[in-house]
């Protein structure tokens, strides 16, 4: 298995194991299916025992958890752990958005790459390399494209393969400095959103064979659901450039979004009511006053 269990196993959250190390408020685990923060998706919460994890940081390929207090159990003792189930769904939902916009990005922008992650506990944001001009249509244009896949359901698949085989697959998006998470002992942990038609359901089985357009294909170490339309809301809420040739791109998942959408269809309704005009004559009636 490449990566961290958690990634492979996205909706365990409850597990008994050995603690097999403690150093003051950090516990090493035998087996761990809490996540450490990597590749810009933050640590799972939790508990392990009675006793509140507070990080879970990755070190050398292996979950360090750090607890909100020194633990009375010892090195040898065995523990129940619990992963919150809210937040890890959470980043699930949030991280395959980011593939669904990327795949968006590279068709809308033509040059669009991926170039970062970073989840918050609010909005998520994508930086994107690319020379094209991003504005309010564009935006409009990702938002809608998004919600689209979202609704197609389709299958999300993960496995680990040669990085040999992954660098011959000109679809794949990898770049092993990059996605360093993502690489294990001469292998690499591949997410694919699949084809609108493919009905499979689960993981992708190794072997199978026939013409298929995958929306995106990508190195990743990240939790994701097993199919689109888990993801659930999503609302592109604007842009930026924190550097050169580089667009940073915000969005929100779930409440959040749901938030800014009913923000949105007020204005929309005021804009209606203040002008006196029907929503697809708000525009026009707008440009002429």
């Amino acid at each position: 298995m490449t990566g961290q269990r958690a990634a492979a196993e996205p909706y365990a959250t409850r597990f008994e194991t050995e603690v097999t190390s403690i150093d003051g408020r950090r516990v090493w685990l035998e087996r761990s299916h809490f996540y450490g923060a990597s590749g810009g998706q933050p640590a799972d919460r939790g508990t392990i025992g009675d006793l509140t994890v507070s990080d879970v940081e990755l070190v050398d390929g292996e979950q360090v958890h750090v607890l909100a207090e020194e633990p009375s159990f010892r090195s040898g003792h065995r523990v129940l752990c619990s992963v919150e189930w809210s937040f890890r769904m959470y980043c699930m939902r949030a991280h395959t958005a980011s593939h669904i916009l990327t795949g968006a990005a590279r068709r809308l922008l033509e040059d669009g790459s991926y170039a970062g992650l970073e989840i918050g506990p609010e909005t998520v944001r994508v930086d994107l390399e690319t020379a094209a001009t991003v504005d309010d249509e564009m935006l409009i244009e990702l938002d809608e494209t998004v919600n689209r896949v979202i609704w197609e359901s389709r299958p999300v698949s993960w496995d680990d393969v040669p990085i040999s085989a992954a660098r011959e697959r000109e679809e794949v998006a990898f770049d092993a400095e990059a996605d360093e998470g993502a690489v294990e002992k001469g292998r690499v942990r591949i997410v694919t959103i699949e084809d609108e038609t493919d009905t499979r359901n689960g993981n992708r089985l190794s072997g199978m064979t026939g013409q298929t357009d995958p929306w995106d294909v990508a190195a990743c170490g990240g939790t994701h659901v097993r199919n689109t339309r888990e993801v659930g809301p999503v609302t592109v809420l604007g842009h930026s450039s924190p550097s050169e040739g580089v667009c940073r791109i915000e969005f929100a998942v779930g409440p959040r979004a749901i938030d800014r959408r009913t923000a949105e269809k007020r204005a929309a309704f005021a804009a209606m009511s203040a002008l006196d005009v029907d929503l697809e004559d708000v525009i026009d009636e707008l440009e002429r006053v």
